[in-house]
């Protein structure tokens, strides 16, 4: 990281002799030898091509006038990027080379506060200018027992359901099925049943990042996971709360009315082999436009964006995600540096252009609606994609009218989270196999799965999850 920075240094100088030779002055501390800030992020497509553009402009404008030279890098995807800075981390104190700001959770950046190293950025934003942010995004910045400000909100995102329409629309003539179905999961689990008889067999659903299922599943059902007391965790699974998520995924996902083939299931849907499903808000660049079925010629489809399903009689709850940026400690000027960044990034204009082209949400109060993004699109005379569009603002109306849930890190965390993640969605997906190695051999739906959906194979799953929760947490 260290040639990236001296990189960096003669960027900026070039930069700011070629702004002197265009007649700027700066009206920075100098601004032809600026303060030089480093970002590693995990970016990746438009959002990394719309951070880049940001990040340039920033430097032409308040950064020359200020002497902030920013330069922005990314580790290609969010797993190589935390294995980065964890292998910086075991290093001694003194060999550890880090970026000036990287993106990061609060479970990513706990050991770093633990260790000192990071800036309380409460240090750098006054009361009033945080109040402009959401309270929730501001909150999910606290870490550690003394609550600093540690990881600041620059572009959030939430979960929606897509549906490819247009095939939709030929399930719904026949059947008389209604997308009102989908509002809650035991409608969406009946009418996958109902897709799956229709369609000679085929699943109707998928969703990515299961484990936001499990935990928000649960605390939509008045169940956290994780009791959390200072330091203290505590496993909490009610049975009956693990039971309904057992029976609105494991059940239909085994006798084949949910699937998950490719890596994400925008490209289950690319496929034909899923009609609706589960991801990322921040993933609407890629959700399917056409559709290819085997060898057969793509065809174009309609793609609807709708809001997550709720379990019925609860209030609603969304997932609430997407990394948020950790500045390293090191000196006054260097971290005010980064701060005065985050403050532009952030600002409605800039954070509301990256929104735009990421499908990520911006993050102040008076940037998060319909409304005033409409605004940026005019002023700036943006074209953008309808799918997207369409995206933010289903999270908007989530975001504006659910509870926002995200999990409270803990050390072991992110353990703990991959072991809900994997324990589920791994048992449905090899069970499912089981259950079509028995048809065949001749056996019915029904009787392949009448010894996989019962009681004890479910007391067995429950069993299992709780022991290796409860070891994660004291390990």
């Amino acid at each position: 990281m260290k040639r990236r920075i001296a990189c960096a240094c003669i960027i900026a100088l070039a930069t700011g002799l070629a702004a002197g030779c265009a007649g700027k002055t700066g009206g920075g501390t100098d601004s032809d030898n600026p303060t030089v800030i480093e970002i590693e992020t995990y970016y990746n497509g438009a959002a990394k091509i719309a951070l880049d553009e940001l990040v340039e402009e920033f430097n032409n404008t308040v950064g020359d006038e200020k002497g902030i030279f920013v330069k922005a890098s990314s580790s290609g995807d969010m797993s190589e990027l935390f294995q980065n800075l964890n292998d910086e981390l075991e290093k001694d104190a003194k060999d550890r080379d880090l970026p000036d700001i990287f993106s990061c959770y609060g479970s990513n950046a706990l050991e770093f506060e633990e260790e000192g190293l990071l800036a309380d950025l409460d240090d750098y934003f006054t009361k009033d200018e945080l109040s402009e942010y959401v309270d929730e995004y501001i909150e999910e910045g606290r870490v550690g027992k003394d609550n600093a400000l540690v990881v600041f909100p620059i572009a959030k995102s939430t979960e929606v359901m897509t549906i490819n329409k247009t095939d939709w629309d030929k399930f719904a003539v026949d059947t008389g099925a209604d997308l009102r179905q989908l509002s809650t999961w035991e409608g969406l689990t009946d009418t996958a049943e109902a897709y799956f008889e229709w369609s000679g067999g085929k699943a109707l659903f998928g969703r990515d990042a299961f484990a936001n299922y499990m935990l928000a599943g649960a605390h939509q059902l008045g169940e956290d996971m994780f009791d959390i007391k200072d330091t203290d965790v505590s496993i909490s699974m009610d049975k009956d709360v693990m039971k309904k998520l057992w029976d609105n995924y494991y059940v239909p996902y085994v006798k084949g009315y949910f699937t998950s083939i490719g890596r994400y299931r925008s490209d289950d849907m690319k496929t034909g082999d899923l009609i609706v499903a589960i991801g990322s808000s921040s993933g609407g660049s890629y959700y399917a436009q056409e559709v290819t079925v085997g060898d057969d010629d793509p065809y174009p489809i309609e793609t609807m964006v709708m809001p997550v399903p709720n379990f019925e009689g609860t209030d609603p709850v969304v997932t609430q995600q997407g990394a948020g940026m950790a500045v390293v400690k090191t000196d006054k000027e260097k971290e005010a540096a980064a701060a005065e960044f985050l403050k532009w990034f952030t600002d409605v204009d800039a954070n509301s252009r990256f929104s735009m082209a990421s499908s990520y949400l911006p993050v102040k109060k008076s940037s998060n609606d319909m409304e005033s993004l409409e605004k940026i699109v005019e002023k700036n005379k943006i074209e953008w994609n309808d799918i997207v569009r369409d995206t933010i603002e289903v999270g908007f109306e989530e975001c504006n009218t659910y509870e926002l849930y995200t999990m409270t890190p803990f050390k072991g965390s992110d353990n703990c989270r991959h072991i809900v993640e994997d324990s589920l969605q791994n048992k449905a997906a090899a069970d499912r196999e089981t259950a079509k190695g028995l048809m065949e051999t001749g056996k019915t739906l029904e009787e392949a799965v009448s010894g996989l959906v019962t009681e004890e194979n479910f007391e067995t799953w429950y069993n299992e999850l709780s022991t290796q929760l409860r070891e994660a947490v004291l390990s």
